[in-house]
């Protein structure tokens, strides 16, 4: 498939720079929050996104401009750790009312190329406000980016300290209810995950689940599986093996990226080899505890799916890959209703991740590891009242990870996913790849 040679980086002007507080303030008993026992596994860093508006002027981005504002001062009110600092050393969130940094800028170029779905994130990181977080960052920052040639991109970067997907896509969609209906029209987030999973003394030492290797040369690409592809993988999958349940969506596009992943590797090493995917799962609603779906916070686990060579054959079937992530769904589901107090809810997800990172670091020369997540059936095209965003992306390059996201009709899944450069161009002529999926642009 041919690239398309766009400029790495389009000059742009930043045209202010502020912080934005809650429009009231904060009261004394909520100025404190503890981050919850979950919170404490997972590192400083942020999740960075970009929303794309293309019918959109330089001239209607001034008064859009202060209606972003406005709502985003109103939507800290319900948010408010948002606009805090985290205190390492005590392991909380002032809620200072300090503000989130919201810079205004404008791009010389057209938004329109940066649509397509072969646009390597590379080109769009100066989209986004910062990508490397601080114990004295803001937890939330946002770039709004006008083009001058018409076009809006909203790059937004927040703290995975104290938001996980879930949190993010409520954020996200509540900011853009208020600038588009009132205040009035959100659902209140919760924020009391600690109170039922306070933090611990002791937290368990946790491998990085992903492999870093800053010397490689990675290529990030956008995979849409459209209903009709969806349906399709379904029938297949139903019909060839023994499954009893029907699979997701979720399900069937993991299994078919994962099998593709396999072939790469057989290609490069000159046999099938062993693999592991580490996915992540939303806990809400999945728990026996106590706690709100609309808590805010770090509330999903990861499920661990093994290919192995038992069969000593040298093919992978689909229908097996969506076996083994549907047992393995169902297996982790199980578990996640187990625990019956916080503390041994809380051990259960440690251990989790304390396995998931020993089983994707260990064997590293003969087993091939691989990271999903999916925000599917998230709100994650907000409409802030030009309507929904013509392009989401996600903007992080983390070698072998996959993101799994809603199409905007909802039917299907895009897949982001970033490989070794050379891999991505052997993944990109997989013949299921070709078969499902599209690249077009939109």
């Amino acid at each position: 498939m041919g690239r398309k040679q766009i400029p790495p980086q389009y000059p742009l002007q930043i045209l202010s720079k502020k912080l934005i507080n809650p429009a009231i303030p904060t009261p004394h008993n909520l100025r404190n929050l503890k981050i919850s026992a979950l919170d404490q596994l997972y590192p400083t860093l942020y999740l960075p996104f970009i929303f794309f508006y293309p019918n959109f002027s330089e001239k209607e981005f001034q008064l859009a401009g202060k209606k972003l504002e406005k709502s985003l001062s109103k939507i800290l009110t319900l948010f408010y750790p948002l606009a805090g600092s985290y205190i390492d050393d005590n392991l909380s969130i002032d809620c200072n009312d300090n503000g989130v940094e919201f810079i205004e800028t404008l791009v010389n170029g057209k938004l329109s190329p940066l649509l397509g779905r072969d646009v390597d994130c590379r080109q769009l990181s100066h989209l986004i406000p910062h990508q490397f977080e601080s114990l004295t960052s803001p937890l939330l920052a946002i770039q709004c980016n006008i083009f001058e040639c018409g076009g809006l991109a909203i790059g937004l970067c927040i703290s995975h300290k104290i938001v996980d997907g879930f949190s993010f896509t409520k954020f996200i969609d509540a900011w853009a209810t208020s600038c588009r209906l009132g205040l009035h029209k959100v659902d209140y987030p919760s924020f009391d995950l600690p109170t039922l999973l306070p933090t611990r003394e002791t937290v368990p030492e946790i491998k990085p689940v992903q492999r870093f290797n800053p010397g490689l040369k990675t290529a990030s690409r956008t995979f849409v599986f459209d209903g009709s592809a969806i349906s399709n993988l379904r029938k297949i999958a139903i019909e060839g093996g023994k499954e009893s349940h029907k699979p997701s969506r979720v399900q069937l596009v993991t299994a078919i990226i994962w099998k593709a992943l396999m072939r790469v590797c057989q290609t490069k090493h000159g046999q099938l080899r062993p693999s592991i995917i580490c996915h992540t799962m939303n806990m809400r609603g999945r728990t026996a505890l106590p706690i709100s779906d609309d808590c805010c916070g770090n509330l999903f686990r990861p499920v661990i799916v093994k290919f192995t060579l038992e069969n000593k054959s040298n093919k992978v079937e689909f229908h097996h890959l969506v076996s083994l992530l549907g047992n393995a769904i169902r297996s982790t589901v199980t578990d996640c209703a187990k625990p019956q107090n916080g503390d041994d809810f809380s051990s259960m997800v440690s251990d989790a991740w304390k396995e998931a990172g020993e089983e994707l670091n260990k064997d590293t020369d003969k087993v091939d590891a691989y990271g999903f997540t999916s925000l599917c059936r998230m709100p994650i095209y907000p409409d802030f009242g030009w309507g929904m965003p013509a392009r989401v992306t996600h903007v992080q390059s983390v070698v072998e990870l996959i993101m799994l996201f809603d199409t905007r009709d909802g039917d299907g899944v895009e897949a982001w996913i970033s490989l070794d450069e050379n891999d991505m161009n052997v993944f990109q002529q997989d013949p299921d790849i070709i078969a499902f999926t599209s690249q077009v642009d939109h």
